[in-house]
């Protein structure tokens, strides 16, 4: 990680877009926190609970399988430029908390395999040891279109796991986010950056949530990073998805 930090100054000089790293209640406070047996969720969702992990710098992450990890590149502050092959051995991640319960299982970041942060990108991809044996989904082969209804599990505030219930891609609404961004407006708060934006019909991750802003005509949005942009896509799928 000290080398993505070391390019925390290249960052600020030359990312001319502002992005937010404070996500956003819109309207109505719609978490809910999950229980011990995740009983208070649809049933559908219910598999995946022990997927989702709280990290130790304050992000959330999900797992997608053989041990490789989905986030924000804010959470590392990643530079514009796409990154590879960098360390992490300092960030764990725990996996399953709960209300009433505590993590079944606590990983060590091996490496950041790939991370950015500029307009249009806002991740990172981990390999952790450790593993869940619980993974979610990709969806690499369909890009999220408006009105796709999605969801969202994450840890604001560094809390037990939060459901976000529902809401749907909405069109490129806030013309101060990058016409890139996956906009939504599904509840998140701090904490929730690198929470996966998952597709409720397939249960299959589509995006990276990222941030979020109160202001401006679209009265709220929260926007995050589409699996389908070129460089994570292309990561994913040279890791075999």
């Amino acid at each position: 990680m000290k080398s993505i930090l070391a390019a925390l100054i290249t960052l600020v000089s030359l990312n001319t877009f502002a992005f937010s790293d404070v996500e956003k209640i819109i309207g109505e406070n719609d978490l809910v926190a999950v229980n011990a047996d995740a009983s208070n969720i649809p049933l559908k969702y219910k598999e995946l609970v022990n997927a989702f992990g709280l990290m130790s710098m304050g992000c959330t992450a999900t797992h997608i399988g053989n041990g490789y990890v989905l986030t924000a590149g804010h959470c590392f502050w990643a530079p514009e430029e796409l990154v590879k092959d960098q360390p992490c051995a300092d960030t764990t991640i725990e996996w399953g908390v709960r209300e009433g319960v505590t993590s079944y299982l606590k990983s060590t970041c091996e490496k950041i395999v790939a991370a950015q942060r500029n307009s249009k990108n806002d991740f990172a991809i981990l390999k952790v040891s450790l593993a869940p044996n619980v993974a979610v989904g990709v969806e690499l082969n369909r890009k999220a279109t408006a009105g796709d209804i999605v969801t969202i599990f994450s840890h604001p505030e560094e809390l037990p796991l939060r459901w976000s219930k529902t809401c749907t891609v909405e069109s490129v609404l806030d013309p101060k986010l990058s016409p890139d961004a996956l906009q939504h407006k599904c509840d998140t708060n701090p904490g929730s950056s690198g929470a996966t934006i998952i597709d409720t019909t397939t249960n299959k991750v589509i995006g990276i949530h990222d941030g979020g802003r109160l202001n401006g005509p679209a009265i709220g949005m929260n926007y995050g990073t589409y699996l389908t942009n070129q460089e994570v896509l292309d990561t994913l799928k040279q890791l075999g998805f």
